[in-house]
């Protein structure tokens, strides 16, 4: 392999690169250009995927080649975390993670956070971050001491299934890098780019949500079992977020939804105001769609396919 590595510093300079390469699957596959398009991720895409919809938004007008975009699904996306990290110690409390006091000390944590992001002092934001709930630094974070667990991804778990590592040995299998046509690369499980990116952790995309959720089909969801992006994270995101569906979506009910109106178990809840939708799915954490495929398939049909959440 030839040419100079370079890393992406942050969703800005990586919103150029992806546009460019949905621009260049489509020439290559013209069939699929009249296909609705919407833009979906989970986690730390919550920083890409409002970056590349409002990159669309943005291109479309004048492109030659312009993108059916449709909308976003964000799940337990971290978009703003001014807006978002004061939300962690109620919710660690509120599900038994920390007592009183414990929550007093997180809540000193997420403070000294705050002050750093409106410092825009990233890096020392991250850092705070990384000590408070761990991001994969070397010594144990305040959460992991506090509960003696290391699976942030869902609460009723005190580590990551054996499975989250099977991803990288099968990408090195032979007949896999073949059918992908990587040949003898090496592979990269971007702890670099990780790295390149922390800066990157502790601002916000707001301004490019707000454009989206004012233009096109919007779906937050959360796992309710979650805890590094909880679903206390996300409404207290969206509880103040100016949109033009603000004040109808402050109003809005929020239903039970099943996955077939003759289940006993119940999928999760949701509410919707002006194409905006809140999902919470119960039984899931951050990963979803391991711990509950057929709720998260059928949430992603229902709002891309418009079928109500409620009988």
């Amino acid at each position: 392999m030839s040419g100079t590595l370079y890393y992406h510093s942050g969703r800005f300079s990586l919103q150029f690169d992806i546009h460019s390469a949905l621009t260049q699957f489509f020439q290559v596959f013209p069939e699929y250009q009249k296909n609705d398009f919407y833009a979906s991720g989970e986690s730390y895409a919550g920083k890409y995927v409002p970056a590349i919809g409002a990159k669309i938004h943005e291109e479309n007008p004048t492109a030659k080649l312009k993108i059916n975009f449709r909308g976003v699904l964000i799940g337990d996306g971290l978009c703003d975390p001014l807006s978002m990290f004061p939300a962690y110690p109620e919710l660690m409390y509120q599900t038994s993670q920390i007592d009183e006091t414990q929550k007093k000390v997180a809540e000193q944590y997420v403070q000294e956070g705050v002050d750093h992001i409106k410092k825009g002092e990233w890096l020392m934001a991250f850092e705070v971050y990384d000590r408070f709930i761990g991001l994969g630094g070397k010594i144990p974070s305040f959460w992991e001491n506090a509960t003696g667990g290391t699976d942030h991804f869902n609460f009723l778990r005190s580590q990551s299934p054996v499975e989250f590592n099977y991803y990288g040995p099968y990408l090195a299998k032979g007949a896999v890098r073949k059918a992908i046509h990587v040949g003898n690369l090496t592979y990269n499980d971007g702890a670099k780019v990780e790295e390149h990116l922390l800066e990157d952790v502790a601002q916000s995309v707001r301004d490019k949500v707000i454009i989206l959720a004012n233009n096109y089909k919007t779906l937050f969801y959360s796992g309710q079992l979650d805890v590094i992006v909880g679903t206390t994270l996300t409404e207290s995101f969206l509880a103040g977020l100016e949109w033009k569906g603000q004040a109808e979506y402050q109003k809005a009910k929020r239903v039970v939804w099943k996955v077939s109106p003759s289940n006993v178990e119940v999928a999760g809840y949701a509410r919707n105001a002006s194409g905006l939708f809140q999902v919470v799915v119960r039984g899931g954490g951050h990963i979803l769609p391991y711990d509950q495929p057929l709720r998260t398939f059928d949430m992603v049909d229902r709002f891309i396919t418009g079928r109500p959440f409620h009988p």
